[in-house]
């Protein structure tokens, strides 16, 4: 146990110890940043200062050279308003030049006199223009600016001389300043040019202080070109080309026309982008803007600070490591200290401790002992030390028959073998699956260690039982088993409880299932009887007595339950026209009353189709509900109206079947004796046209009644296998006459190999002569006439029969009428020709369309079922 205490006072120790270390290295890092930031703010305020500074000598520079230049320009002005005659005089012209170039020290490389063609006419000194003396000025394009500008003029950066020349007067780079000179008309009669010397200005003007650090200055023009630097390296060179990753653009920065100060990167050579501090002037020369640019290496303007800061940190860091140091040392020695104390505090507390557990095991005992849970303890002999009340009731087993054996298995097997409580002690994890396995023998979820199963035992302690052990170790300080424990727990009541509840769960999930089937063949069989219902022609509603509507069949709306949510809940008057809902109330008021009698009303629907509808309401039997059965009689009532008219057409046919066969005896008669006079008589002139005329008239009534007496009474055709090519070519042949009067042009179109068909061949050339006889007369002279004949459909068991003209075709509102009896349109006729076509069509199970072309004309399609009439 002291080396326990040990453990845990050096593990104290040493995590205080792992905290100061973390403590430490915390605080250091927080200085560090401190120091960092401190370092930032102060080199900052360097920056700031040292570039305020460099923008006062800046904009000390940009004021003299701009008075260096003006006064260039005020000298070369005042020259130039000298009479152009002396200006443009070589003899005269070079001593005043040399006058003014003495004025002006230096400051220029030459001054010159051009004539109006740009020829240098005269110049001091000599030396640089001993070459072109007398020849054109080498920047034509700055003279022709001058001219044009007509005042001063400032050009570009111009390089003169040799480059290759190791004399330095002979090669040079300056800015030119040219002013026109203006004769009496006021025309340029000459150029005054003076070379600007940057060395003499960069000599003069940009001499840096001895104490600056600033390492180079630019003169930059207004196109961005630098003029001059301290060494001339960047002579020539745009600003833009130096700009580095993180600078802003240069040109814009530079030539703002204000003064300012900045930090960046430069590429000042091909190589380094190093970080410089910059600081910058505007100069106005006029109407051109140059700029003043001054910079120096960051890293000159802060080393001397940066230096001071490394020694200052390392002067911090040797502070801090020696306060380390003497925190450690102090710490140890307290460490060491404190382990002796708490150490001798221990052994003491060890000597309680001893006490206090003697006394604990007692208490423990006596708690055991008088438990009603029943316990029993065996040692690591397997000897029972433990043997409470409760456990010996349960087993019917004194404890003093028990304590000090290994007989604890007694009261529970009749052989030796060992319990759980053995197992634990033995730590046999396989004794435990062979043992118990079948009593479901698991680990406990709630005490580590222990183990726990069920069993069933006859007669213990006299009663069958059910127990629920459950065994667990108990260890020493060295967490070694020296010891099991193990409780026993009755529970039988709750297994009988658990039986019985699963029988009464399983009862009732039967009857669920039950429930459930039903509930499936309710819906299934309500299911059925909508579909039924939505099936029936009538449409049904059923509502409670206060006529709210419950249930409307075919509610396409409906989803779930009886009526859909736009339905149910409405009073059925909600969907009765507003003419009729007297007459309906009155009728639901006789059903409320027992008196249930149909009646009908005619309704328009959604189209403006008028409708009779036959309404029925009932009471469903031992119910307060209502059903009311609607039916759509229109279509019988039309059907009605139809048998009616039929059944008066079939009496007019009747009695003009009579009239005609008596007609046709007369006219019979009467063309027999027109034949006989006409012999007899052999009349001529007009007399003989009389007869003709006669004649026709009663073929015509013969016609008619022979028509008449078609359609009245048709008679059965006489089927035989027929070649409807040959048919096709008879009915041609009848209306041959026809044909050639109107001289039509016939087109026919027969199919090869169309089967013979079973029909009555006078019957169907009759009806072909019919459409043959309307398509002629619905035709212009000349017009054309078609027949085509084919099979029809995929099958090829239809006989498909066209006939075609080029009249003006049916109008629209006729073609419903077209085949109804005595209809037409012709100032002749009897309107019997299509009744008779349609009429012996259906008698051959056909069917005959009337159809309107498109373009113009009119097409006849008679189809014939192979299948009905082969």
């Amino acid at each position: 146990m002291a080396n326990r205490i040990l453990r845990r006072n050096t593990t104290f120790f040493g995590s205080i110890s792992v905290s100061m270390a973390l403590t430490t290295i915390v605080v250091i890092v927080m200085i560090l940043l401190l120091a960092l930031t401190i370092n930032r703010a102060r080199e900052n305020d360097m920056v700031e200062q040292y570039s305020r500074q460099q923008m006062a000598v800046a904009k000390g520079w940009a004021a003299g050279i701009e008075d260096l230049i003006l006064g260039v320009e005020r000298s070369v002005i005042l020259f130039s308003k000298r009479s152009p005659s002396k200006i443009l005089n070589p003899h005269e012209a070079g001593s005043h030049l040399k006058s003014i170039y003495d004025e002006m020290g230096g400051r220029t490389h030459f001054i010159a006199s051009l004539d109006s063609q740009g020829a240098v006419i005269a110049g001091y000194p000599s030396w640089p223009l001993d070459e072109i003396m007398n020849k054109n000025f080498p920047s034509n394009s700055f003279v022709e600016a001058v001219r044009k500008n007509r005042g001063m003029y400032l050009s570009r950066l111009i390089f003169l001389g040799d480059e290759s020349s190791h004399e330095q007067r002979k090669r040079y780079k300056t800015v030119f300043i040219g002013v026109s000179v203006l004769d009496a008309n006021n025309e340029v009669s000459g150029v005054i040019v003076a070379a600007l010397s940057l060395s003499a200005i960069k000599d003069r003007y940009m001499t840096p202080p001895k104490e600056t650090m600033l390492t180079d200055y630019w003169i930059v023009d207004d196109t961005g070109i630098i003029l001059t630097n301290a060494t001339d390296s960047l002579v020539g060179k745009s600003i833009s080309l130096l700009e580095g990753n993180d600078s802003p653009p240069l040109k814009t920065v530079f030539l703002s026309g204000s003064e300012g100060y900045g930090a960046s990167r430069f590429k000042i050579d091909e190589h380094t982008k190093d970080r410089y501090i910059y600081s910058y002037a505007p100069m106005n020369i006029g109407s051109i803007m140059w700029s003043i640019v001054v910079v120096t290496p960051y890293k000159n303007v802060v080393s001397l600070l940066r230096k001071t800061f490394v020694s200052i940190i390392f002067g911090a860091a040797g502070l801090i490591i020696a306060v380390i140091v003497a925190v450690f040392s102090i710490a140890y020695i307290g460490r060491r200290r404190l382990a002796f104390e708490e150490r001798m505090k221990r052994l003491k507390e060890r000597e309680d401790w001893q006490e206090r557990l003697l006394k604990e095991k007692k208490t423990i005992d006596g708690i055991i002992e008088g438990s009603p849970i029943p316990t029993f303890v065996i040692d690591r002999d397997h000897q029972v030390i433990l043997w409470n009340k409760a456990c010996a009731e349960l087993t019917g087993f004194a404890a003093q028959d028990i304590i000090g054996t290994d007989k604890h298995y007694l009261p529970f097997y009749s052989q030796k073998r060992p319990v759980i409580a053995d197992l634990i002690v033995d730590r046999d994890v396989k004794g435990l699956e062979n043992f118990y396995g079948a009593k479901k023998v698991e680990k406990s979820k709630t005490v580590e260690g222990a183990y726990e199963a069920r069993d069933y035992f006859n007669n213990l302690g006299g009663k069958n039982r059910h127990l629920f052990f459950l065994a667990a170790p108990i260890y020493d300080d060295k967490g070694e088993i020296i010891a099991s424990i193990e409780t026993l727990q009755d529970v039988t009541a709750e297994i009988e409880m658990s039986r019985s509840l699963q029988e009464y769960a399983e009862t009732l999930q039967n009857e669920l299932t039950e429930n459930i089937n039903l509930r499936k063949e309710v819906e299934s069989i309500y299911n059925y009887l909508q579909s039924l219902i939505d099936s029936l022609p009538d449409r049904f509603y059923e509502f409670g007595a206060d006529g709210i509507i419950n249930y409307i069949s075919r509610d396409v709306s409906r989803q779930k339950g009886l009526a859909s949510p736009e339905i149910k809940g409405r009073h059925f008057t909600d969907f009765v026209a507003p003419e009729h809902t007297e007459m309906v109330l009155k009728k639901w008021e006789d059903a409320t009353n027992g008196i249930y009698v149909p009646f009908e009303l005619e309704t328009t629907d959604r189209m403006g189709a008028k409708r009779t509808l036959l309404i029925n309401i009932r009471q469903v039997k031992d119910t307060d509900r209502y059903v009311i059965v609607q039916r759509d009689m229109t279509e019988f009532k039309e059907l009605e109206r139809k048998f009616y008219e039929s059944q008066k057409l079939a009496a007019i046919g009747h009695l003009s079947a009579g009239i005609a066969h008596e007609l046709r005896n007369a006219l019979s008669s009467i063309k027999m004796s027109l034949q006989i006079l006409e012999k007899r008589m052999t009349p001529q002139g007009n007399d003989l046209k009389r007869f003709e005329i006669a004649r026709r008239e009663v073929e015509h009534l013969e016609t008619l009644v022979n028509n008449v007496l078609i359609y009245a009474k048709p008679a059965e055709p006489k089927k035989k296998p027929s070649d409807i090519r040959k048919i096709i070519d008879h009915s041609l042949y009848m209306a041959e006459k026809n044909i050639m009067d109107k001289q039509i042009r016939l087109e026919t179109s027969i199919a090869p190999n169309l089967p013979d068909i079973n029909a009555d061949e006078e019957m169907l050339a009759q009806a072909f002569l019919n459409l043959y006889r309307n398509a002629v007369e619905a035709s212009e002279t000349n017009g054309t006439v078609r027949v085509l004949v084919s099979l029809d459909g995929a099958d090829g068991k239809t006989m498909r029969v066209e006939i075609e003209d080029e009249g003006s075709g049916i109008d629209e509102e006729d073609l419903p009428n077209i085949f109804n009896p005595f209809f037409t349109k012709k100032n002749y006729g009897t309107g019997l020709g299509l009744s008779q076509v349609n009429k012996i069509i259906e008698l051959h199970h056909g069917t005959v369309e009337l159809q309107n072309r498109e373009g113009r004309g009119a097409k006849a399609v008679i189809l014939l079922p192979l299948d009905s009439i082969s």
